[in-house]
């Protein structure tokens, strides 16, 4: 009996956007059985973010451990080994991985998944050593595709992030507008402003309830300057089931963020019936959030989302349209289940795509090269800091 064809996931283990989407096709896929499965985490040890620790139901599960001081050619060939060299493809969004296929010569088919804008400018970088390019908003598509249409002969497609969905809408009918903020506790996500917008709020004696669930770098100093409020709680949920509990009987998703792909967190909303604010930022947000589904600001005008609040929390009856509109646009457009087997459908039709001949090898700096041992790069770095 023919072995099956290998499919290996690469991504950083950070729990996050990124880490979540992968779960999700992973584990919501009966297609995944046609393949033996790999995952890799890759995580740097100077990385001190969380961790994600959902389990993902796949064949192999490898922690993939390095440092930035470690000699990077040692590190790329280590990785290019758990890759392997058997029939399939490689599933990747990390430059490390692209450097370890293309340095090796690895034999996978190559594909690139572009999450935002720093993954088009990679795609764009390392388009000779990727096969099949896929993008997550259809503004990212048009991206690729005007930066690069050569580069994969027609092997670029859109396919939409998903999210698990509900049997039924959940009801809400709260009293006092519940506001929630998921996702990482820092300033890219804009947890810092969220204090701002309840000042606002306070001043014009708008009654409101915040749940800020995440973790992150500034979640103690914010928890210091919430302290005083009686109408705000932290919460960490560690998984999804978790997390969607924590969402249900939310009204509406202030999230502030300052860069963004698709972000899976307004997906998790929108199939929990919870409206979306936050700032208008070209990608997947604009697929999403229209004036049916929410509200797009200009980058962080705290007034606007302030003043977005109180229109909904004056008129419900909009609120509660626009819940049940978020409810069905996830039922329609992002259930994880339908998604999940579009990618896997693709990964089956390119399984055994012949690779490209005119490959880019990556230039590595001199010290990482395949005569020099790690410990001595690792000592030359250190004492060069």
């Amino acid at each position: 009996m023919k072995d099956k064809p290998e499919i290996v996931f690469i991504f950083n283990g950070i729990m996050g956007g990124v880490a979540s989407f992968n779960f999700n096709i992973i584990n919501n896929s009966e297609l995944i059985h046609q393949f033996h499965s790999k995952v890799i985490l890759i995580n740097a040890v100077e990385d001190k973010r969380v961790l994600f620790t959902e389990k993902f139901n796949a064949d192999e599960i490898i922690n993939f451990n390095y440092s930035y001081s470690d000699n990077q050619y040692l590190v790329l060939k280590r990785l290019n080994a758990h890759i392997g060299n058997k029939e399939g493809l490689v599933v990747l969004d990390s430059v490390l991985a692209i450097q370890a296929v293309s340095l090796f010569n690895n034999p996978k088919t190559v594909f690139h998944l572009l999450h935002d804008y720093f993954y088009v400018t990679q795609n764009n970088y390392f388009g000779s050593n990727i096969d099949v390019a896929i993008a997550h908003s259809s503004f990212f598509s048009d991206a690729v595709f005007a930066a690069s249409p050569k580069h994969f002969g027609g092997r670029s497609f859109y396919i939409p992030y998903g999210v698990k969905q509900l049997d039924a809408f959940p009801q809400k009918n709260n009293d006092i507008l519940k506001l929630v903020f998921l996702g990482r506790l820092d300033e890219g996500k804009g947890a810092h402003l969220l204090f701002e917008i309840e000042k606002i709020l306070d001043e014009k004696n708008v009654n409101v309830q915040w749940t800020i669930i995440g973790k992150g770098p500034l979640k103690a100093s914010l928890q210091t300057q919430w302290s005083n409020k009686k109408n705000c709680v932290f919460a960490a949920p560690e998984t999804t089931a978790e997390v969607y509990a924590a969402l249900a009987n939310q009204d509406i998703f202030v999230f502030p963020t300052s860069f963004e792909g698709t972000p899976v967190s307004i997906l998790e909303c929108l199939a929990n019936g919870v409206v979306t604010i936050t700032n208008d930022l070209p990608g997947g947000i604009r697929d999403i959030v229209t004036e049916a589904y929410g509200y797009r600001c200009k980058l962080n005008n705290i007034e606007a989302f302030a003043e977005s609040i109180i229109k909904l929390n004056a008129d419900r009856n909009l609120l509660k349209k626009m819940q049940e509109n978020c409810y069905r646009l996830a039922q329609n457009n992002y259930d994880i289940k339908k998604n999940a087997d579009a990618y896997f459908d693709l990964f089956l039709k390119y399984k055994s795509l012949k690779r490209k001949e005119n490959r880019s090898v990556p230039k590595l700096n001199r010290l990482d090269n395949k005569y020099l041992p790690n410990s001595i790069v690792k000592f030359i770095r250190h004492i060069n800091k």
